[in-house]
């Protein structure tokens, strides 16, 4: 078994246990909020006996193979580095750190501790992502611009109060983040940046576009809007020869539907037919076998993870690559304040 104990009990603590529930090995022996109240119900929900109001009681527990962090982006620091004091293994919720240099302090004692840490950067494990990132490494599709593009509305998606802060970072890290991570998942680096946005409805940056520059002169191209009453989302990729593909709203991966949808790939569309049906006969095989989970990013994420700590090798999002992410906010965060003044 995998024993596992859990730091926050809020939205996003569910989409972990939703995952764990179904990998047979992990168990979860211990949670804690700093509202014991909804730590309690949190515990009930999911047959859990150990529940605290402090994460250091989690932290002091002898018998865990890793910690979960689900707590706002502003503690990531201090409780991630104090988990890996006490020596534990961290699965860190995305973004890593509210800046680089908290990064920095993550990383130093991840390394003097010798213990594994991985950031929940699930989105590059959506199926049709995966999918895309094959064809972007062959030697068919030669990436020019990827564009991605989030429009929702923070109640729409229940985003916590706290995220909508200066403090943590707001739309730009709440939701840039999956944006800021997939482009350098697809374009690796980013050697300038120029964003321009508008402060409308909240305290922060509500909507915003960035441009990301390579040194291979790819161009990443971000769009985020917090103002949408109908969301959507939307993945583009363009090759320098003029293909296109495009992923859109892949959201229902997120949950187990009642029903199987129609296409594992709607709203998935490129020019290359014949790799797109060989997949798609896979996918809806595995289907009608009842492995709908195996095609949902967290819970792939997460068993790879597991599977890193058995198997003594890195983890599926290394620690490094969640700090290049929040280089990538910054540097936006940085050229959205220069417009402003």
């Amino acid at each position: 078994m995998v024993n596992i104990g859990v730091i926050g009990c809020g939205r996003v603590a569910n989409l972990h246990l939703g995952a764990y529930r179904h990998i047979p090995e992990a168990n979860v022996v211990a949670v804690s909020d700093i509202d014991l109240e909804k730590a309690k119900l949190f515990a009930q929900n999911y047959d859990i006996s150990k529940v605290y109001n402090n994460y250091l009681d989690i932290l002091e527990m002898k018998d865990l193979d890793f910690v979960t962090i689900c707590t706002p982006t502003s503690t990531h620091a201090k409780i991630a580095t104090e988990a890996a004091r006490f020596g534990h293994n961290i699965l860190l919720e995305k973004p890593m750190a509210r800046t680089t240099v908290d990064c920095d302090k993550i990383l130093q004692e991840v390394a003097k501790n010798r213990v594994k840490l991985c950031v929940c950067h699930n989105q590059i494990f959506i199926p049709q992502v995966t999918l895309a990132k094959s064809i972007v490494e062959s030697e068919e599709f030669d990436l020019a611009s990827f564009r991605v593009s989030i429009k929702e509305a923070a109640t729409l998606i229940g985003a916590p109060s706290w995220t909508i802060t200066p403090e943590e970072g707001g739309i730009l890290w709440e939701s840039g983040c999956h944006a800021a991570y997939l482009q350098l998942h697809f374009l690796k680096d980013a050697a300038e940046v120029f964003a321009t946005g508008s402060k409308i409805k909240h305290p922060v940056y509500d909507h915003f576009a960035a441009l990301v520059h390579t040194p291979n002169h790819a161009l990443g191209i971000i769009e985020v809007s917090w103002l949408a009453t109908d969301p959507e989302v939307l993945f583009e990729y363009m090759s320098s020869d003029g293909k296109r593909m495009q992923i859109v709203n892949y959201n229902y991966f997120s949950r187990i539907p009642e029903k199987l949808p129609k296409s594992i790939l709607k709203g998935f569309y490129f020019d290359l037919k014949t790799i797109i049906r060989k997949w798609k006969t896979t996918a809806m095989d595995n289907l009608r076998k009842g492995k709908l989970m195996r095609y949902l990013p967290h819970y792939i994420l997460v068993g790879k993870y597991i599977e890193s700590l058995r198997d003594d090798i890195d983890p599926p999002v290394k620690p490094e690559d969640g700090r290049k992410a929040i280089k990538l906010l910054e540097s936006i965060e940085s050229s959205l304040e220069k417009q402003s003044c």
